[in-house]
Order: C-alpha cells, then sequence, then structure tokens
C-alpha cells in the first residue's frame, strides 16, 4: 500500500497533466464551419475562436485552421449599424506584433459580406493563408495592432477608416492585455513544432 503522500503526488500529476492536454482540443464546431469553406483541402485541426479587438460597435474573433496543405487565420468580424463590406482576395490583414514586427496575411479568396439578424448587424468570416514562418511569430508574441482591409460598392459615412497604399482599412489598437495574447495558446495548439 502507497503512503498517503504518494498517492496524493500522483494524483496531483495526473491532474495536471490531464489539465495541459484540454487546452488544445480540436473545436469540432471550427472544424465544421472550415470544412464547408474549404472544399477542395481536408481540415485536420481547429482551434476554438478567441476574442481579438472589441472597439466601439466592431468586433472579432479568431482562431487558427489546418488543412492537409496549410494554416490558416479564420477572422470573424462583426459589424453593428454599418453598410456591407466585402473582403476581397487582395484585400490584407497587416498584424503588428509586440516587438514591432509586422506581417501582412492574405485572405484564400474573396468573401462578399453578410447581413444577419437584426438587419443592422453585418459580418465577414475570412480565412487568412499563414505560413509556417508567422504561425511561428503568433505563437512566441501578443498581438498590438491589426488592420483589416476591406473593399464596398457604397461609400461607408458611419464608419471610421483610413486608406493608405494598400486600400481601404479598419485600424484597430489592441490595448487590453489578455485580448493582445488570446491567439499565443491556440497558435501553439495548431503549430507542428509543440
Amino acid at each position: 500500500m502507497m503512503p498517503l503522500k504518494q498517492t496524493t503526488l500522483i494524483l496531483l500529476m495526473c491532474v495536471c497533466i490531464s489539465g495541459i492536454g484540454q487546452k488544445c482540443k480540436n473545436s469540432s464546431k471550427s472544424m465544421r464551419r472550415a470544412s464547408k469553406h474549404f472544399t477542395a483541402e481536408k481540415i485536420v485541426k481547429a482551434t476554438k475562436r478567441k476574442p481579438l479587438f472589441s472597439k466601439f460597435s466592431q468586433a472579432a474573433s479568431a482562431n487558427f485552421v489546418k488543412s492537409s496543405e496549410n494554416y490558416y487565420l479564420s477572422l470573424v468580424l462583426v459589424r453593428e449599424m454599418g453598410r456591407r463590406i466585402n473582403i476581397l482576395k487582395d484585400n490584407p490583414l497587416v498584424v503588428q506584433f509586440e516587438n514591432d514586427q509586422i506581417e501582412t496575411l492574405y485572405p484564400d479568396r474573396t468573401l462578399m459580406g453578410k447581413f444577419t439578424l437584426p438587419v443592422t448587424t453585418e459580418i465577414n468570416k475570412p480565412y487568412y493563408k499563414v505560413s509556417s514562418e508567422q504561425l511561428e511569430l503568433f505563437t512566441q508574441h501578443p498581438i498590438a495592432h491589426v488592420k483589416v482591409y476591406f473593399s464596398s460598392d457604397k461609400a461607408i459615412g458611419e464608419d471610421k477608416f483610413s486608406t493608405d497604399d494598400l486600400g481601404t482599412f479598419f485600424d484597430y489598437g489592441i490595448r487590453n492585455e489578455n485580448l493582445r495574447s488570446s491567439l499565443m495558446e491556440p497558435a501553439k495548439c495548431i503549430s507542428e513544432y509543440y
């Protein structure tokens, strides 16, 4: 018979080890959503969505997806009281990490914005291709800033947006420390290096 101290220690170790594996579970909902989007690629892994930013009437969450061929960052952008915007194949997502490194990601294809109920809520769900090197940055550095580039057939009068050489974009500084690091764990979970 084992002494009580050894039994307690073994139980604690088992709980700790089982808790570590819990963080990296696949999200069946994200897998289904990605499988509908990617008909030519087999989806092998997907993380749960994590909040990325919330600014006035706009918010976004994101997760990572791994297909048999590529990595993707899935962004779900929700806007209240907005006009419909489209994310075209040449509309990038520019991510600035806390270490000031900037990476530019491009969507896998053009996606038109959709209105949900109530009709004033607009949603976009692009998938941005991520290289192994870019994914490594997501595992190591919190995100400080994102620019979501878009296209629209109509003037966007009620939104604050900017324009530069790459096009028209919404600009989001991520000030909340928890949100800055919210994608680090999912990036580690999807990466083949962890």
